[in-house]
């Protein structure tokens, strides 16, 4: 359950008011604790004097101690001893003091940021077009991280070094009041210039971090826009612009380096005229006989001690004074007057919304032109589809938003049955209105985990934990109630398969499976899948039907003449033409996965083979061969030409490299010769040739036997009884190639145009004959989609996002610029959905009249107003 915090109110625009409201009980802890120190501190500074004085100058022994009586050397002995102790218990509770403070200052540092984020949650959607996310994600990370190291200082430095500082003049004091006036002398002149001085330094703090935002809102935009960019030959003046902000950041950064530093000279010069009057003082009174040698000794060990603890205050200033413009600066962006409350957020609790849709007298405003809608007036009634139509900018997205509860009207309500959506929560709104605007996202994480995600909304299920895990698990529970941060566990179930209307999750597959299918989509993620790799570990039985795919496609292009010649199948004792030469000399794969077939030869156990076989010679030959074709062909040509992509395998800024390789192989050098890496680029160049594909004439019927030779010596000795390598072997499936790879178990003929579409063709056909689609496609479910699915095309982002949609089951679906073609597979797209959505609410917006005109109900919209409505 999430705990709830008071983060309904303002947040605390004070950094100390924060820190005291949050923190209260572990200050007061820490300053108790500290106070213990001082007496420590005292007697630690009374002990040397006593040591040089009593025991090593004094006289009339024995001494007694507690009942005790020593001579000299032991009670020295004794003193000492007495001072090593009290230098541990001192470090010790130093020690102690500085876990707990920073266990305090990250568990604050946590609350922090999990406070801002929430409220970044509640925050209205037109707020999103005031800031970007290049604003709030320093703001959240970078910016606030000082704020944690400074909470636990906060009240346990000053009091920490200001009792150390006390104590210490006291001691000072109490050896001659001159001495004390002089290590006082010049903290009233510090006291007053450095906070001034510190002041200016502050606003200019304040101006660098509002400068250092705008520079990564910059950035994060030209990231956005990079395509932009190059597309309109802007990278001058973006160049130009950024350039011109880290200018203006270079001059803040400059002036505050002058003044700091001139603080620090100033500070370093009071401190070191302190010792000035101590040594002609005290070097007076000890001439005089008005003060002991062991005296002024530990007076000058005292100022020693006592520089520390006054340098500590005015830096602790200074921190202060950054940390809390640093926050207040934050905290000023998280404040919006119009935030939502926590409840709407938090509060689990979901009412059943059905029933017509109503607007009544609804104005809207999203702070800029096209993005208002005024005085409007609708009903949609419950269980039919209607259509909202109006162009980009007629308030259209505004309504369906308004619709869905996703933002709120200035004036008017908006009401499904008799429910006002304004006060309804997160929890009723997410659940019971599926909605699929203009700009969808898809967030990084498989194809599954995006299909399901609507379906996410708390943990339905307890993980049972024993010995060790429960431990762990516990004290993360335990931080989450300290912190106020939820205790939600992530290892549980959280697909609500009730809302989805089915009972397992096999089932939610299969429908999941089914709305791919609705949506035209299943083609593409079966595609997907045959690219996906699967451990077998996982289902023996999928990875033994592939098997059995494999040994009847094997059998078909063998009864088949027409196909024999479209691929080459994997053959221990042939040479394979249209593979790369270094699947033909390994002829196995890394076990791991993440290990490509570019990086094998680096491995230490490839090079010892080729080393020990005389292969590595035999490659770097094959590699100048190539570089020297390369050369030939492709020095002289353009690199925006796209020859060089297509058919080198050097890129325009490697051919300065390749060209003294090859000046230096042909030259017959030895010193200084080829390095180890230009070998190792050589060997990688000779590795990446496919013969039927690369016809430079390297590769001969010789050279074809020894690599074969090569081959066998390399699986006897390498491969073989080695856990790192799978050989190719017909039998076997081979977890790090791709299924397409598994089934085939060869490489389509490289030099046929049409091999691999026939090919496919052949595959496709056995699949379906033997019923291996579906699992195939639910392989693809694991397809990593990439950052913000970016690995998927828009219209492939758009139709997850429909299917994630739904997926709720919800009474009413909102759709927006989805499917809005006019080809026959959109319109098939959107017969189907009004048949899986028939008996609910459907709006559809769209800014084509011929779509609208499929709809029985249909709402015009022109310029923010309702024009026309029709039945």
């Amino acid at each position: 359950m999430l705990c709830r915090t008071e983060s309904d109110k303002l947040m605390e625009k004070s950094l100390f008011s924060f820190i005291w409201k949050y923190s209260s009980r572990q200050q007061i802890y820490i300053l108790m604790v500290t106070v213990l120190t001082y007496p420590v501190i005292y007697i630690l500074l009374e002990l040397p004097k006593l040591i040089i004085n009593d025991a090593v100058e004094g006289d009339n022994f024995p001494r007694t101690f507690f009942g005790f009586d020593f001579d000299q050397i032991p009670y020295l002995f004794l003193l000492c001893c007495i001072f090593l102790f009290l230098v541990v218990v001192s470090n010790g509770l130093k020690f102690y003091l500085n876990v707990y403070k920073g266990r305090l200052g990250e568990r604050m540092l946590r609350r922090l940021r999990f406070e801002l984020f929430q409220r970044v949650l509640r925050f209205r959607l037109p707020h999103f077009r005031k800031v970007s996310s290049g604003e709030i994600i320093p703001m959240i990370t970078s910016e606030v991280e000082d704020v944690g190291g400074f909470v636990g200082e906060a009240f346990a430095l000053p009091a920490y070094q200001g009792g150390m500082l006390i104590v210490q003049l006291g001691f000072i004091f109490m050896q001659d009041p001159l001495l004390g006036l002089a290590a006082v002398a010049s903290y009233p002149v510090q006291g007053y210039i450095i906070p001034i001085l510190q002041r200016k330094v502050a606003e200019l703090s304040r101006k660098r971090v509002k400068n250092i935002r705008v520079i990564a809102d910059k950035v994060g935009e030209g990231i956005t826009g990079v395509a932009e960019i190059h597309a309109n030959d802007a990278s001058a003046w973006h160049s130009a612009d950024l350039s011109d902000r880290l200018y203006e950041n270079f001059k803040i950064r400059y002036e505050i380096y002058n003044r700091k530093y001139f603080i620090k000279f100033l500070n370093n010069f009071m401190n070191q005229l302190t010792p000035f009057f101590f040594y002609m003082i005290g070097g007076y009174l000890v001439i005089q006989g008005d003060l002991s040698m062991g005296a002024l000794l530990a007076v000058i060990a005292a100022y020693k001690d006592l520089a520390g603890p006054w340098k500590e205050l005015l830096a602790y200033y200074q921190m202060t004074v950054d940390v809390g413009i640093k926050y207040q600066t934050v905290v000023e962006n998280f404040d919006p007057a119009d935030i939502h409350d926590t409840d709407r957020l938090t509060n689990d609790e979901t009412v059943d919304l059905k029933g017509d849709v109503k607007f009544e007298s609804v104005t809207f405003s999203g702070g800029a032109a096209g993005q208002e809608v005024t005085d409007i007036t609708l009903k949609v009634l419950d269980g039919t589809a209607c259509a909202v139509m109006g162009p980009d900018g007629s308030g259209r997205a505004e309504v369906l938003q308004l619709a869905a509860g996703l933002v709120s009207p200035l004036s008017g309500k908006v009401y499904i049955g008799e429910h006002d959506l304004d006060k309804l929560t997160d929890s009723t709104l997410g659940r019971e209105i599926a909605y699929v605007g203009g700009a969808v996202h898809v967030w990084t994480g498989t194809i599954r985990e995006n299909l399901y995600y609507g379906l996410r909304h708390r943990p339905l299920t307890n993980v049972e934990r024993t010995g060790e895990q429960l431990k762990v698990y516990k004290r993360s529970l335990s931080e989450a109630a300290e912190t106020k941060n939820p205790s939600y566990d992530l290892a549980a179930d959280w697909h609500d398969l009730k809302k989805a209307g089915v009972t397992d999750i096999d089932a939610l597959d299969l429908k999941a499976l089914e709305l791919l299918g609705a949506v035209q989509l299943d083609a593409d993620i079966y595609r997907l899948g045959l690219q996906s790799r699967f451990d077998p570990s996982m289902n023996d039985t999928f990875a033994g039907r592939i098997l059995n795919v494999r040994k009847e496609l094997v059998a078909r292009i063998a009864a088949d003449p027409t196909l024999a010649g479209l691929v080459e199948l994997w053959d221990p004792s042939t040479f394979n033409a249209s593979a790369s030469l270094a699947d033909n000399l390994f002829f196995a794969v890394p076990s791991d996965a993440d290990i490509t077939m570019d990086q094998v030869p680096d491995l230490p156990v490839v090079k010892s083979f080729l080393s020990s076989n005389g292969f590595d010679k035999k490659l770097q030959d094959i590699g100048v061969q190539i570089a020297e074709t390369m050369l030939e062909l492709f020095s002289n040509v353009s690199g925006s030409s796209g020859l060089l992509g297509s058919y080198s395998f050097i890129t325009q800024e490697e051919l300065p490299d390749f060209e003294r390789m090859v000046r230096i192989a042909r030259s017959g050098q030895t010193r200084p010769g080829l390095s180890d890496n230009d070998k190792s680029r050589l060997t990688g160049l000779a590795f990446k040739l496919v013969p039927a594909r690369h016809r430079l004439g390297v590769m001969t019927d010789e050279l074809k036997a020894e690599i074969i030779a090569a081959r066998s010596k390399f699986l006897e000795t390498v491969v073989k009884d080695n856990d790192e390598f799978l050989a190719f072997d017909p039998e076997v499936y081979l977890p790090p190639l791709t299924i397409e790879d598994n089934l085939l178990f060869g490489r389509p003929r490289v030099d046929r145009r049409d091999a691999r579409r026939r090919i496919d063709a052949v595959i496709r056909s056995i699949v379906e004959e033997t019923g291996l689609r579906q699992p195939i496609i639910f392989a693809g479910f694991g397809f990593h989609v990439g950052v913000s699915g970016s690995r998927l095309s828009a219209g492939q982002r758009r139709r997850i996002a429909l299917v994630r949609g739904l997926l709720k089951n919800a009474p009413t679906t909102i759709l927006d610029d989805v499917a809005t073609g006019m080809t026959e597979e959109d319109k098939a797209l959107r017969e189907n959905l009004r048949s899986i959505l028939s008996g609910r609410t459907l709006l559809f917006g769209t800014s084509n009249a011929d779509i609208a005109a499929e709809f029985e109900h249909r709402y015009t919209l022109e310029q923010g107003r309702l024009s026309e409505s029709e039945t």
